[in-house]
């Protein structure tokens, strides 16, 4: 397989991942992400590919830093000092000793001690990366959040400093503090400058371009995507810290002063939206290759009969423990000396020693930096170095997926949220417009806004129910879904409707699908059932491939709404369905909550006593959107107005009322989108 073959199998398996996460949410995308790294490292052991330090921490890790800094508070690096300089110089260099000494004394090879000293170095930081991955899915208070993701980013410069002196001493047999000092001042200070420099250069270009009427958001994309790279490369080539430079820059924009204008305001729309796709292209992408070296790395000391596996995989467990120990008693030493300070007032905060510790994970700047190391000390020596530092690594950071979540929490939503407040304004909005339907004679788009604010309801009252409430409706909701799909492939079959409505009733068990809570069903029971509804569709559109072509390329008109016969043929099924569906509830009660049961039946009498009346089957089954933007748009006035009323008597803060206007404004912004229409829609519609 060629290099090229292999950067396509990656991207591809980028998506691949996303998918398991969504169809396993309670698996870690990272580890998700590693084990298929893995994979693909396994069956490719021959092709030649090797990662280039440099290059890989340009253009991987100098963004997501960047983007990290960006996203961070300031402020909490002022506050939290302290620490913070703590864990990223002392917290770094003294485990670089010690577990330099270690390799030194338990490495069943001759390895200079100088070597052994660049093992720790790179083991010493915590990475950045594989840290927020984890405080992702976890929740921590904000103080050790921000301490965390400070010491992450800012600790790959001491740590680096580390490696090269460690580098200097084993090429040239001699080691200087004091120069190793000065050297580390400068590789800070100088990055900080050059941070400082490239934010204050993008921030005037983008006026010179505004000056002269020329700035777009494209050029302004263009240079803050290229930014950190820039920063990070320029860093390098003067000999200071790079990841400190792209720190500083990042955390520069952060508190930069913003214009408010509409300019400012597109490029930050657009720019969120790119940064998500490239830092999860480039996160996933770091697991990947995470879990591709791994298998690059540990082949050849695995392989090398002069220590069993037996001994390696003692040594890594070995050197796992020690590098968490040493972090526990750094952290400890830090709180004790701040606990006697106080006058021994307080209990020592255990707690957050703890989650301080196992926070300490390492990533794939280790391997990056470990394979800076020069083959020229014994290739025996080199594997053994490379698989201690990678296997340490692998561990560390499972270690942090296992014991984490026995010291913090599952993220919830936000502590402030107020669903009941919620509940009333929505509820307010739905009065008004019910009120606008007495006097419009078009109600079917004024019916379709209040159905979206209906659903709204539905699930804010959804989030207040247990964890087991949760569960049972939405194993409910997957025996609705399955009668569903029964019922339209039994309707098919016996010629009770034809392709088009066939197709029209999938667009409605998609919908259905959609509103199943995937994270309380099995994973394996859900994926066989959308996975035979899918499986069957596709059959069916094969099948009709050749009518449905000469239908689209004859150029004959077809229309948007539906006929007369085709609504009384779904009603048909729908009615037909609906007696299947509220047999099969009813043979639920007593095993499932009373509640859900009647609820699911309540609500599908509603909507049958509509479609039986003959009215708004478009709203039921085939949920066409109407051209409703202006009905949508008076709802989200009426929705702001009311928040701001409530904000104004004092019934919501001003920060869930500011949070309530950003939701507006991206619903707003969204159904501002033109029509989507699929091109075989608009090709039967031409002219």
């Amino acid at each position: 397989m060629t290099v090229t073959l292999l950067m396509i199998l990656f991207l591809f398996t980028l998506i691949l991942s996303n998918i398991l996460n969504r169809i396993f949410p309670k698996m870690p995308l990272p580890l998700i992400q590693i084990a298929l790294g893995v994979v693909i490292g396994f069956f490719n052991q021959g092709i030649d590919f090797v990662l280039k330090p440099d290059i890989f921490l340009a253009l991987i890790v100098a963004p997501l830093s960047f983007r990290e800094g960006q996203e961070s508070d300031v402020s909490s690096l002022i506050k939290y000092r302290s620490i913070i300089g703590y864990l990223i110089l002392p917290a770094v260099f003294v485990p670089t000793v010690l577990l330099g000494l270690a390799a030194n004394f338990f490495l069943p090879a001759t390895i200079s001690l100088a070597a052994c000293f660049a093992l720790g170095a790179a083991l010493g930081p915590t990475d950045a990366v594989a840290f927020i991955s984890l405080s992702k899915r976890f929740a921590f208070s904000k103080r050790l959040e921000e301490i965390l993701k400070m010491e992450g980013l800012l600790n790959d410069a001491s740590g680096l400093v580390a490696f090269q002196f460690a580098l200097t001493a084993m090429m040239t047999g001699a080691f200087s503090l004091s120069q190793a000092s000065w050297q580390l001042v400068v590789a800070i200070l100088g990055g900080f400058l050059i941070g400082i420099f490239f934010a204050l250069l993008d921030r005037a270009l983008l006026d010179l371009l505004e000056k002269f009427d020329a700035a777009d958001v494209t050029g302004a994309l263009l240079l803050e995507l290229s930014l950190p790279i820039v920063s990070y490369l320029v860093a390098s080539l003067l000999g200071v810290s790079g990841i400190i430079a792209v720190v500083i820059a990042g955390l520069s924009q952060a508190k930069r002063l913003k214009k408010v204008n509409l300019f400012d305001a597109e490029v930050d729309r657009v720019s969120q939206t790119i940064w998500n796709t490239i830092s999860f292209i480039l996160n996933g992408f770091v697991f990947l290759v995470f879990g591709y070296e791994l298998t690059r790395i540990v082949e050849s000391a695995l392989s090398n009969p002069a220590v069993s596996n037996l001994q390696l995989l003692g040594l890594v467990i070995l050197f796992t423990v020690l590098l968490f120990l040493i972090r526990f008693v750094m952290i400890f030493i830090y709180f004790f000396i701040r606990w006697w300070k106080k006058g021994r007032k307080s209990q020592l905060a255990w707690h957050d020693m703890m989650i301080l510790t196992f926070s300490g994970v390492k990533g794939t700047v280790s391997i990056a930096t470990i394979l800076l190391l020069p083959q020229a000390i014994g290739a025996y020596q080199y594997s053994l170095i490379l698989f201690t530092v990678g296997s340490v690594t692998l561990l560390s950071f499972l270690t942090g997926i296992l014991i984490l979540p026995m010291l913090s929490e599952a993220k919830q939503e936000a502590a402030d949220t107020d669903y009941v407040t919620l509940l009333a304004i929505l509820n307010d909005v739905v009065a008004v417009l019910e009120e606008d339907i007495e006097v419009t004679n078009d109600k079917f788009p004024l019916y379709v806004a209040i159905d979206i604010y209906n659903e709204r309801i539905k699930k804010l009252i959804l989030l207040q129910e247990s964890k087991g409430v949760k569960q049972e409706l939405a194993y409910l909701q997957l025996m609705v879904l399955e009668v569903e799909s029964h019922g339209l492939e039994h309707a098919y079959k016996m010629g009770q409707i034809g392709i088009e409505e066939y197709r029209i009733y999938q667009r409605y068990l998609k919908y259905l699908e959609r509103t199943i809570d995937r994270g309380f069903v099995s994973s394996f029971q859900y994926v066989m059932l959308i996975g035979l509804r899918v499986g069957r569709r596709l059959l069916r559109e094969l099948l009709t491939l050749g009518p449905s072509l000469r239908s689209i390329l004859s150029g004959k008109p077809a229309k948007k709404r539906l006929s007369q016969a085709s609504k009384d043929k779904l009603s048909d099924l729908y009615l037909s369905n609906t007696e299947l569906v509220m047999e099969g509830l009813e043979n639920l009660e007593g095993i499932y909550n009373q509640f859900l049961i009647e609820y699911l039946q309540r609500s599908r009498l509603q909507d049958a006593l509509i479609i039986e009346s003959g009215h708004f089957v478009e709203r039921i089954i085939a949920r066409f959107k109407p051209e409703n933007i202006d009905e949508m748009l008076r709802a989200y006035y009426l929705e702001r107005k009311i928040i701001s009323e409530y904000q104004a008597k004092d019934l919501i803060t001003r920060r869930f009322a500011k949070r309530l206007r950003s939701n507006v404004n991206k619903l707003e912004s969204f159904s501002l989108k033109e029509s989507d229409d699929i091109l075989p829609h608009d090709l039967k519609n031409a002219d």
